[in-house]
């Protein structure tokens, strides 16, 4: 993990698994049974209703909710619908096209990709699959 040691963090995978652990567990218990069951599972919202019997909004809305509790602490500097932008991006529910935008978002955004990644950084060691690559920094000077 790129700068965990700066950050007094452990840098081996049980140490954080360990602590990203922690954190999700302080979830409330309905956020964090769809954060769980999104990232291990890989449902869609719509599938992911159907198995909970409960609309894809309430599943989207709880899942969102999750996500901005896990970045309380981390600087956003982005509105909601960004956010929440983000944060469908993050656990797979855009479409390629959808996805495509949101990452020209970010590459164009310090505040999206501190936010992303700061979230990011939480939900890997749940998750089943790898996350979706928050962009790097642009270069230097560049527009």
């Amino acid at each position: 993990m790129r700068g965990a040691r700066e950050r007094g963090f452990p840098a081996d995978p049980f140490s954080r698994l360990v602590r990203h652990m922690s954190r999700l567990d302080e979830l409330p218990a309905d956020q964090k049974a769809v954060l769980q069951l999104l990232l291990k599972q890989g449902k869609s919202y719509a599938e992911l209703g159907g198995l909970l019997r409960i609309d894809e909004r309430a599943v989207r809305e709880r899942a969102l909710d999750a996500l901005e509790n896990l970045g309380a602490d981390a600087p956003s500097g982005l509105n909601a619908a960004r956010q929440d932008e983000v944060g469908d991006y993050l656990l797979g529910q855009q479409s390629a096209a959808e996805a495509d935008t949101t990452r020209t978002f970010l590459q164009g955004s310090a505040a999206g990709r501190a936010w992303a990644r700061a979230i990011s950084g939480q939900l890997e060691p749940v998750a089943r699959d790898p996350l979706p690559a928050v962009p790097d920094e642009p270069p230097e000077g560049a527009a």
